[in-house]
């Protein structure tokens, strides 16, 4: 059986912290305290936000927001509104687009069509690297 997933929001409440160089790891164990306060991040730029459902797909195969990004930062509510065939299950994966170094994957959620007739559902996609969090919000049909 097929189902149609809607993904209807994104939700932001923390943006990845953008440290897009070889001394991340450094910094990371040294603001250690700091990334453990509630909402701290190392700074506050928005995510170049984009959306695949394939791991290796880049910015030119996303599925939102067509050809371009969405500035998500911190708070952002973002309407989506994108429906995705969910034959058994789908990944859903949400990106950051970097002009300096590779894509950096924010977080991933997986829809399965089991899901169908649920209702209104919600799933987090974060990285513990980008260190960012995103709740998905999507209903299956």
């Amino acid at each position: 059986m097929t189902a149609t997933a809607t993904i209807d929001e994104v939700v932001c409440p923390r943006p990845s912290t953008s440290t897009d160089f070889s001394l991340s790891g450094v910094i990371d164990s040294v603001l250690q305290p700091v990334y453990n306060l509630p909402g701290a991040a190392l700074d506050e730029q928005p995510d170049d936000l984009y959306v695949t459902t394939d791991p290796h797909a880049g910015a030119d195969h996303a599925v939102w927001p067509g050809d371009s990004t969405f500035s998500a930062a911190a708070g952002a509510q973002i309407p989506l509104g994108i429906q995705l065939t969910a034959d058994g299950s789908q990944e859903v994966l949400l990106w950051d687009q970097d002009d300096v170094s590779a894509h950096h994957l924010l977080g991933s959620v997986t829809i399965s069509e089991d899901e169908q007739g649920r209702g209104s559902l919600s799933k987090p996609a974060r990285s513990e690297e980008e260190r960012s969090y995103y709740c998905v919000q999507y209903h299956v049909d």
